[in-house]
């Protein structure tokens, strides 16, 4: 692969993939500045595996594997605490959130009760129910994590249930 072909297929790549990967860095990490810091790293990560994909999965989920790999190192290199979402000041989360609209606000608030109830889920649980709410396929969700299929139906059904559970109690 010439460098040109591979800075496309890159381009391409980062393109399709750059929102759903902040967001998986974000669920893994909720700390902007740390958010920034590991995506970038994906990216290099991405890059610098590019030529050794070898189309035996869809490439999103090639990246995603690379993008759980990464965040795990990452938090393991920095010991940084998974759980510091809930630790987050309200005024944090409302500086990104400008809206007049009453209905925007109440479904930002129930937003942040969300990101706060799946911060409190152990690490495993946070990743797939960040990778069910990117609508990926138990089948994918399955393959990244590297659990069966069939377990991971079972774990986000019981993730759903201790989700509503708590939300329930925040309200």
């Amino acid at each position: 692969m010439t460098s040109s072909e591979k800075e496309k297929i890159f381009t391409g790549v980062f393109k399709e993939n750059k929102d759903r990967i902040f967001r998986l860095c974000y669920t893994s990490l909720n700390n902007k500045d740390e958010v920034d810091d590991l995506f970038q790293e994906v990216m290099i990560n991405v890059w610098r595996s590019l030529e050794s994909f070898r189309n035996e999965s869809k490439i999103s989920t090639w990246i995603y594997r690379i993008t759980v790999n990464t965040a795990l190192l990452f938090n393991r290199r920095f010991k940084t605490k998974l759980n510091r979402f809930a630790n987050l000041e309200p005024n944090e989360l409302d500086e990104n959130h400008h809206y007049e609209d009453s209905f925007q606000k109440n479904l930002d608030e129930e937003l942040k009760s969300l990101h706060n109830a799946i911060a409190k889920l152990n690490k495993q649980d946070r990743l797939i129910i960040g990778l069910f709410l990117e609508d990926m396929s138990y089948e994918e969700i399955s393959e990244i994590v590297g659990i069966s299929t069939n377990y991971v139906g079972v774990k986000i059904n019981r993730i759903k249930t201790v989700l509503a559970k708590t939300m329930e109690g925040l309200k």
